[in-house]
Formats: C-alpha cells, sequence, structure tokens
C-alpha cells in the first residue's frame, strides 16, 4: 500500500484555534483505503471482493501481524488464506448464517478492511479485470484471524506454517508496534 501523506493542518484563523490552540494530527488516519463501511452487510459485495484476484489479505495470529520484516506488513492471496476460510465464507447471507449457526464449529474471523481505490491490477492479457463494484473500482483489503483455535486449529496451523515457510513471520503487536498494524509503512 502506498504511504499516505500526512493532513496538513489549516492556519489558525478561526476562533477554536485561538482558543483551545493548533489541532493535533491523528497519525492514524489518513489511510489510501476507501472502507465502504455502508457496503459491510452487502454480501454480493462482499463475495466479490473476497474472491477477486486482486483482494489481499493480512493474517493476524493473536492479534499479531504477518510482516515481511519489521516495518513491513506483507499482504498475501485468497489462495494463501483459503484453506482455512474456503473458497467463499460470503456465500451465505446473515440470516442464512444465523440460522444455520452451530455453537460447535468454530467459523473464521474476516473483516473487510476497504478498497484501495488507486491501486489497479497490471493490465496484461492474462490479468483479471481490476475489482469494481457499482462506482467503486480498486483492490479490496480483508483482516483474516489465523489464530488456532476450536475446529479451525489444523487448518489455521497448515496457513501458519504455509506463511512462515514463505519467509513470513508474525509480529510482536506489544504497544511499540501497533502503529505498524493501524498504518503500514509500505
Amino acid at each position: 500500500m502506498p504511504i499516505p501523506d500526512l493532513p496538513e493542518q489549516p492556519a489558525e484563523d478561526s476562533m477554536l484555534s485561538l482558543k483551545f490552540g493548533k489541532e493535533i494530527l491523528n497519525y492514524f488516519s489518513g489511510s489510501p483505503l476507501n472502507r465502504l463501511s455502508f457496503l459491510r452487510t452487502d454480501h454480493e459485495f462482499l463475495q466479490a471482493a473476497f474472491s477477486h484476484s486482486s483482494a489481499a489479505f493480512l493474517a493476524l495470529n493473536n492479534l499479531n501481524p504477518l510482516v515481511k520484516d519489521a516495518s513491513h506488513l506483507a499482504f498475501v492471496s485468497g489462495q494463501d488464506i483459503i484453506p482455512m476460510t474456503g473458497p467463499n465464507p460470503f456465500e451465505k447471507k446473515e440470516d442464512e448464517v444465523i440460522r444455520d449457526f452451530n455453537s460447535e464449529e468454530t467459523q473464521p474471523l474476516i473483516l473487510f478492511l476497504g478498497v484501495a481505490e488507486k491501486s489497479q491490477v497490471p493490465a496484461d492479457s492474462s490479468a483479471e479485470a481490476p475489482f469494481q463494484y457499482k462506482d467503486y473500482r480498486g483492490r479490496p483489503y480483508f483482516a483474516v484471524d489465523v489464530t488456532p483455535r476450536g475446529t479451525l486449529t489444523d487448518s489455521a496451523n497448515k496457513v501458519i506454517a504455509a506463511l512462515q515457510e514463505k519467509g513470513l513471520s508474525f509480529h510482536d503487536s506489544s504497544p511499540r508496534h501497533m502503529g505498524l498494524t493501524a498504518a503500514d509503512g509500505k
């Protein structure tokens, strides 16, 4: 993901600035992702975004993000996480999920993060067209909890082992490193 520009503060000419001082920058804002939060309940959208070839996934193990090195998150493809999530975890609509719920089966935790609208899939003959849903176009991003638990323990351990074989690791999520997860350095 590209590094977002930090927000620029306006000149201090408002009554609020004069009374309370200069605005404080929020360093966890300015994400290049359009969160499209109003589409998070749209299963058609989630299915399309999850299954698109350009979709990128951030694996988390006990809230520790997958990283390339100490300062770069590692996003993986759907093929890397499908052994745990299945090919279409958003196949059922919410009412079907509720109706078919079985507390003895552990479900994968998948969170739609947003779409990087400036990211495009390479335009060669073998690449699929960039992801597009209605007026929104770009690269979909998801976070997936791969923590071994419940009935997903075996598949989660296989996913973790496969990611580690690629030279990736799960980064320490101590407070010192939480900013890495909140705003990827690239």
